[in-house]
């Protein structure tokens, strides 16, 4: 046993809160995950996660050791520095939610609030891909599209805390309306929602598509793992669909390239999945708008490796690196 200290991370997400406990070295001592049941609002979600955090407490295999601090990351806009959750767009009825203060009423340990896909950016430069590497970008791809960056081996946040919100940078200013309130944002263009939504208005064209049949004909089934596979079965219209992904995810990574030239770009959520079908076009696109400066060739363009339990594993590492600043 490496010591008998531990740090407890906790992902909140609009499906399901993600539980972890880690030791110094990272690695996983506990792992846990509930439904959220967002519905029933922020008092009953809290209630939740309080019960997910005495759970680690009371295991047997985790009764002998010291819970040292928490780490919460939320899918959403977070204040870190007051631990409050500004604004979590898939949780209803959470704005100005002081989320910290809630939660030690409870809990008789620190606390240390920050955005999920920091997270999730700080667990693989910690553990994962990006494990050496000094500067990098995380994109994670999924319902929306979150970011995370760090410069010179640290978690990049900016002066008030919000940078990072990669998903949120103009690549089309007529493009459409994002779920933000502006136009053309990468989320707006190349989310998993949008690819499910350009293949949808195909089937409903009445386009002969791989995708209408590998979803039953429902149109509710329709998924971008569906549009993947017939991409891979050769369709024209799903290749066409995820030539644009890349295409757009390109020029949002030409945009990070030339203002703070990484050496690494990992791409994370669920579209990560379908990594092969996007990394050809991104690099062409790279090479397409690059032509002072930094060489994208040399870029280092990955796939992330802790998937599911990245959210919380970067969230228990945030604590501990709050516990040493102490």
């Amino acid at each position: 046993m490496i010591g008998t200290e531990y740090y407890a991370g906790l992902d909140l997400g609009g499906t399901n809160i993600k539980s972890v406990a880690i030791d110094k070295t990272g690695s996983v001592l506990y792992e846990k995950s509930i439904p959220a049941e967002t519905g029933k609002g922020p008092d009953a979600v809290i209630e939740k996660m309080i019960s997910l955090l005495n759970g680690i407490c009371k295991d047997p295999a985790m009764v002998d050791r010291k819970l040292r601090a928490v780490g919460i990351a939320a899918a959403g806009v977070v204040d870190m520095k007051k631990g409050v959750c500004k604004f979590l767009p898939n949780l209803p009825g959470w704005k100005d939610i002081k989320l910290v203060s809630k939660l030690t009423e409870s809990l008789e340990t620190e606390i240390f609030l920050i955005n999920d896909v920091r997270a999730m950016t700080l667990a693989e430069k910690t553990y994962g891909a990006g494990k050496g590497v000094k500067n990098l970008m995380c994109l994670a791809v999924g319902t929306g599209i979150g970011g995370g960056i760090i410069l010179n081996d640290r978690l990049f946040f900016g002066s008030e805390g919000f940078a990072g919100e990669l998903g949120h940078q103009t690549v089309e200013p007529r493009g459409p309306r994002c779920t933000c309130g502006n136009n053309g944002c990468l989320e707006a263009l190349a989310s998993g929602s949008n690819i499910a939504f350009q293949a949808m208005r195909l089937v409903k064209q009445g386009a002969t598509t791989r995708i209408r049949d590998l979803a039953g004909n429902d149109l509710n089934k329709i998924t971008p793992d569906i549009v993947a596979e017939a991409a891979r079965q050769g369709d024209p219209f799903a290749l066409e669909i995820w030539e644009r992904e890349a295409f757009y995810l390109g020029v949002g990574i030409a945009n990070l390239i030339v203002i703070f030239n990484p050496e690494m770009i990992i791409l994370g959520g669920g579209i990560s999945e379908a990594f092969d079908l996007l990394v050809e076009g991104i690099r062409k696109t790279l090479k397409e708008r690059i032509h002072l400066g930094p060489d994208p060739d040399k870029l280092k363009i990955v796939k992330s490796e802790l998937k599911n339990l990245s959210g919380a594993v970067g969230a228990a590492t945030w604590a501990m690196l709050n516990m040493q600043d102490l």
